[in-house]
């Protein structure tokens, strides 16, 4: 019988079952790199989801708040009023003269950053003078009885109104007044200076509501009866679109009116109005307010780096026939 060695078959198979210390180290980098290289795909990938969701969830909101415009416009009509010149009974002296009352303004407001950088992306010194216009209109709620509403962007830090991101709001007088009678347009006007010269009625929550957050700009261009826009344009200032009557496009020292705003009145009212609006996305939004508002520069920085990210929604909005006042 030949004989078997036990201790050298024992040394060599413990040599052929196990793994050296560096070939050891070697495996677990290569399974950490693995390990890092698929963390980092799954972590790309969740921002790419939960930004486009919150992408898509700006959007939806935006549409939903166009449609909520285009109906709460089309509600607006002309009162019809004219002048008011009313006489002290008993007496041959005149108690007032009343200008023919606003059927609707669209008002170029100065808000929003003043950082020229800014300034000089989102306008064009043309049709798009302002970031940020205010709009008020007339709305017959019950026959005889009218209310004021409207639309504005108020900044989301009240003490920085020159803040590049607002807040849109809907306004609506909850005290509507009768427009009959000799002093139709006399109560008429105070109905405009609810909106526009009465900040705490206005800003009241009563009166107004909060539709939307993330706001860059907010614009409304009118149009009139040829399709021409309503506005400081070169198509206003020429006699190939001439002014329908009843409107006033400001600031225009010939007619005294120096408002940068466009007024329709008496009987003038616009064919259709052209809502422009655009939106910082969720994730930017967040991102914005976590910035420090001075020095105003990286706020402004911000905005400009990130244009192409602002969701842009525009809807052309055709006015209701017009309807008398009886």
């Amino acid at each position: 019988m030949k004989p078997v060695s036990i201790s050298s078959t024992s040394a060599n198979g413990r040599r052929r079952a196990g793994f050296s210390l560096l070939e050891m180290l070697v495996g677990m980098g290569i399974l950490s790199i693995i390990v890092l290289a698929l963390f980092a795909m799954f972590n790309q990938t969740q921002k790419a989801l939960l930004a486009n969701v919150g992408q898509s969830d700006v959007m939806e909101s935006g549409r939903s708040i166009m449609d909520l415009l285009g109906r709460d416009l089309t509600r607006a009509r002309p009162s019809n009023l004219g002048s008011n010149i009313v006489y002290v009974p008993g007496t041959t002296q005149i108690d007032e003269v009343i200008n023919p009352a606003a059927n609707l303004v669209v008002m170029r407001t100065a808000a929003g950053p003043t950082d020229n950088n800014v300034r000089n992306v989102f306008l064009d010194q043309w049709r798009r003078d302002t970031l940020l216009h205010d709009v008020f209109y007339l709305s017959e709620t019950e026959p005889g009885l009218w209310a004021g509403a409207g639309l504005f962007v108020a900044p989301e830090d009240p003490n920085n109104p020159d803040d590049g991101v607002g807040t849109l709001y809907r306004y609506e007088d909850r005290q509507p007044v009768n427009l009959r009678g000799a002093r139709g347009a006399k109560r008429a006007d105070l109905l405009y200076d609810r909106f526009f010269n009465n900040a705490q009625y206005r800003a009241n929550p009563t009166n107004s509501s909060r539709l939307l957050d993330g706001v860059v700009f907010f614009r409304v261009t009118p149009f009139g009866p040829s399709g021409q826009a309503l506005d400081r344009t070169s198509f206003s200032r020429t006699n190939l679109f001439p002014i329908p009557q009843g409107v006033l496009i400001g600031p225009d020292s010939r007619v005294g009116y120096p408002l940068n705003a466009t007024l329709f009145r008496g009987q003038a009212f616009p064919s259709s109005l052209e809502v422009e609006l655009g939106l910082l996305p969720t994730e930017l939004l967040d991102r914005y307010r976590a910035l420090p508002p001075s020095p105003p520069g990286i706020r402004s920085r911000f905005l400009t780096n990130n244009i192409a990210n602002i969701l842009v929604f525009r809807q052309r909005i055709p006015m209701a026939t017009p309807s008398a006042l009886p």
